[in-house]
């Protein structure tokens, strides 16, 4: 490989909320927060430099590289022809999926959401005074699946303003295929729905695997949807704050941008954001995301395998994207309300657990992030192991 993925920093010292978080052991590992250990691409670095010695940094546009580095990146990768005035920005997913809560609904109407739920999103439809409709996905043969049957009775029955989609979906790992994001659009549209789609985990996908941007399912879906993309988790630019609105409805979009103009989001335009998506975008990184979705690949399997291999009690959901590993520990009979408590006092890591971070539908259950160099992976497996035998003796 061109790139190390084995070598990283010391985060304990940095302030990482993953491993420096206050009254962590100092032999912790931290597999919780949904971000990288590794060093970025090179050429993010050589975007930032330039802007970095200005030593000048004060009120910025959004330049006509930046809007060609993104229309040219849908195209690219998804062949969606996306227009200049379709485009926004804000300084963060969860943000955007509250500002498009604000603006397409208002407060006491329900919100569609398929669970098990990112946390922050249920927080988000709560700051709105939204309420609510858990549509919850069914684990099949090792894979979750849509309940779309569920899905239209409830709509039906709650008459909700928006469907909040996470697709990928975080925690489970599916990529919604074209086929279904087509059904459930057809749903939406009969009803009457808008659809909020949360693309954040888009940019990893293992093989075979092909991510459907909302915008480029049909006519019909331009027509209802907000696009929300951030390139923060693929390529470890958290610090970097941003995600880019795409919204081809007039209406819509001419709705959004009055809140943007509201919040003066036009003014609050991060040279350094916008500099590292604009290098992005234009493709200098893909070559470090090609090695980094193999590293990862093998991350994933070197730990699929070892569950297996050794037997443990634990039933791993395979993710089609992102660094993320959804496990049922429910076979483990582990005594602890609360998991990540339980791994954190008998094998010192951190890790997000399930009920706590993504409601009812993911008691009994853990997310690993995998996203760790091999060694610190082959580290935390043993711990595990170790844990876990010594409960069935």
């Amino acid at each position: 490989m061109k790139y190390n993925f084995d070598t990283t920093i010391n985060h304990r010292k940095n302030g990482s909320f993953r491993w420096g978080m206050p009254g962590f052991p100092e032999d912790v590992l931290g597999m919780g927060t949904a971000d990288l250990d590794f060093s970025c691409a090179p050429s993010i670095r050589e975007s930032l430099l330039p802007i970095a010695e200005e030593n000048c940094y004060n009120y910025r546009q959004h330049s006509q590289d930046y809007y060609n580095a993104v229309i040219d990146w849908y195209q690219r990768n998804y062949g969606l022809t996306v227009k200049k005035e379709w485009l926004s920005n804000v300084p963060s997913t969860i943000g955007a999926v509250r500002m498009a809560l604000g603006i397409y609904a208002k407060p006491g109407d329900m919100v569609i959401v398929q669970s098990p739920l990112f946390r922050p999103i249920k927080w988000a439809v709560e700051g709105a005074d939204c309420r609510l409709i858990s549509n919850s996905l069914k684990p099949i043969d090792g894979r979750y699946e849509i309940d779309f049957e569920d899905f239209e009775e409830k709509i039906k029955k709650y008459k909700p303003a928006l469907y909040l989609m996470v697709n990928p979906h975080n925690p489970t790992g599916r990529v919604f295929t074209k086929e279904e994001l087509v059904r459930l659009v057809e749903i939406c549209a009969k009803y009457d729905v808008k659809i909020v789609s949360d693309e954040v985990h888009s940019l990893i996908l293992y093989e075979g695997i092909e991510h459907t941007p909302i915008l480029s399912v049909s006519g019909i879906a331009q027509e209802i949807s907000v696009q929300i993309v951030s390139l923060s988790k693929g390529y470890n630019i958290m610090s970097l704050p941003h995600a880019i609105i795409t919204i081809a409805n007039p209406e819509m979009q001419e709705a959004w941008m009055r809140q943007i103009g509201a919040y003066s989001f036009g003014y609050a335009v991060n040279s350094f954001s916008i500099a590292a998506v604009t290098s992005i975008m234009k493709g200098e990184a893909d070559e470090w995301m090609q090695e980094l979705t193999q590293y990862l690949k093998q991350n994933l399997h070197e730990t699929l395998e070892f569950f297996e291999e050794n037997h443990l009690p634990l039933i791993p959901y395979k993710p089609e994207s992102s660094f993320l590993l959804w496990v049922d520990c429910r076979p483990a009979k582990i005594n602890d309300s609360n998991l990540n408590n339980y791994f954190m006092q008998n094998t010192h890591i951190d890790l997000n657990d399930g009920l706590e971070n993504f409601g009812i539908d993911g008691k009994g259950f853990i997310r690993i992030n995998f996203a760790v160099s091999n060694k610190v992976l082959k580290e935390a497996l043993e711990r595990i192991y170790h844990a876990l035998h010594n409960i069935k003796s």
